[in-house]
């Protein structure tokens, strides 16, 4: 997307004495008393705080009674064997993650993906389900102004770069006369029975696309989704023409294609692996979170954004659009955002983004001139490499 996933409770831990209660004598007329020895047991007990007096105990759950201050401990053979354990496991989720790297064809980042293309499929099939039902009551019909007009770049986009077609959307018969006495020219998407049609999805061989156009003006985004394309209406006055909405759905198509969705699944299993590894060591299960999120999570999302971007303005360049449209369509929504922190941000900050993309437009042109479709485009670009062959990338 343009604009895009915990408490510990502390128990089991007693602070107690084990002096035992001072035998006092009595001193009687005609005999002396001796109180019969104390039966009191100190609690096997577990102190949080290392700070206690020097009589206290620290005792292991089910440990031997010791004698002193430090007995009932963790023996050295328990520690071996529980980081052996670990070693283990760290191991074999090392081998597992080398046995499933792969590069991305389009800009040859290794990453980290186990997930199979049928079972893509299958969410990619899951993921239309659910923005049809979360969607409801607001899908802009096929034979609605703005539904053709995105429809129309969509398409020159999968076209020219052999991607595939959009599945026909149009309006079943049954539902014709529904549609026209509907004032608000909304379609009910339950009333429409057909499903994905082909065995895979889209960016694992799948040439079958979707597309969606929810009518709220609130929402200022685009989005895809195993090959299923969202775009609200809130977004068209940012993408400002055509060009802009190419750049926009440019983007999210390269989202696509680089199976980013599928790639942040399989990161989930990472993110989890890694902090019950921290937890295991003994760091703070909140601690360890924070830091993967900011130091995996969150770079990886941005990276992905990045490739993206890369992505995206090579596929408007090959459908003969104006590379220049991204950069000046990201500069009209990083004002309409504000300023954002790069750091803790799933999307990269939009001067330094804006700076990648103009640093990628000589090669984008170069890809618009050789284009079979973009005749006619050659000179444009030699005046662009007049103006902007001497400045330094």
């Amino acid at each position: 997307m343009l604009r895009s996933l915990r408490s510990r409770t502390l128990s089991g831990f007693r602070l107690t004495s084990n002096l035992t209660p001072r035998s006092r004598s009595l001193a009687l007329p005609t005999h002396t008393h001796t109180p019969a020895k104390s039966k009191f047991v100190p609690l096997q007990t577990r102190y949080f705080s290392s700070n206690h007096p020097h009589q206290n105990r620290y005792v292991r759950f089910g440990g031997e009674k010791g004698s002193g201050g430090g007995g009932g401990g963790f023996s050295v053979k328990e520690l071996r064997t529980g980081y052996g354990v670990v070693f283990i496991l760290a191991g074999t989720g090392a081998l597992y993650y080398v046995l499933h790297l792969e590069q991305v064809p389009e800009t040859g980042r290794w990453r980290f993906m186990d997930v199979s293309p049928k079972y893509e499929t299958e969410l990619a099939e899951e993921s239309r389900q659910q923005l049809l039902h979360e969607f409801k009551g607001k899908i802009l019909p096929a034979d609605h102004p703005l539904t053709r007009h995105v429809r129309r770049v969509v398409t020159r986009l999968l076209d020219a770069n052999d991607l595939g077609t959009l599945r026909s959307s149009g309006l079943p018969r049954r539902l014709q006369h529904q549609h026209q006495s509907d004032p608000d020219g909304l379609w009910n998407p339950d009333a429409e029975e057909v499903g994905r049609t082909e065995d895979v999805a889209p960016g694992v061989g799948g040439r079958e696309w979707e597309l969606l156009v929810v009518n709220d003006d609130k929402v200022v985004n685009a989005m895809a989704s195993y090959g299923n394309v969202i775009v609200f209406t809130g977004i068209l006055p940012v993408a400002k023409d055509e060009e802009g909405l190419a750049a926009i759905l440019g983007h999210e198509i390269g989202h696509v294609v680089a199976r980013h969705n599928s790639e942040r699944y399989s990161q989930t299993k990472i993110f989890i692996g890694l902090a019950y590894l921290l937890n295991i060591l003994g760091l703070d299960f909140g601690f360890s979170q924070l830091a993967l999120t900011l130091l995996y999570q969150l770079p990886n999302s941005r990276a992905h954004e990045y490739e993206a971007d890369k992505i995206g303005l090579s596929i408007c360049a090959k459908a003969c659009y104006d590379p220049r449209a991204s950069p000046a369509m990201f500069d009209r929504l990083r004002k309409f955002e504000g300023r954002t922190w790069d750091f803790m941000s799933t999307h990269p900050a939009g001067e330094k983004r804006i700076k990648q993309l103009e640093a990628m437009l000589p090669q984008a042109y170069e890809l618009r001139a050789a284009s079979p479709a973009c005749g006619g485009m050659g000179d444009a670009f030699g005046a662009f490499s007049e103006v902007f062959g001497s400045a330094r990338w």
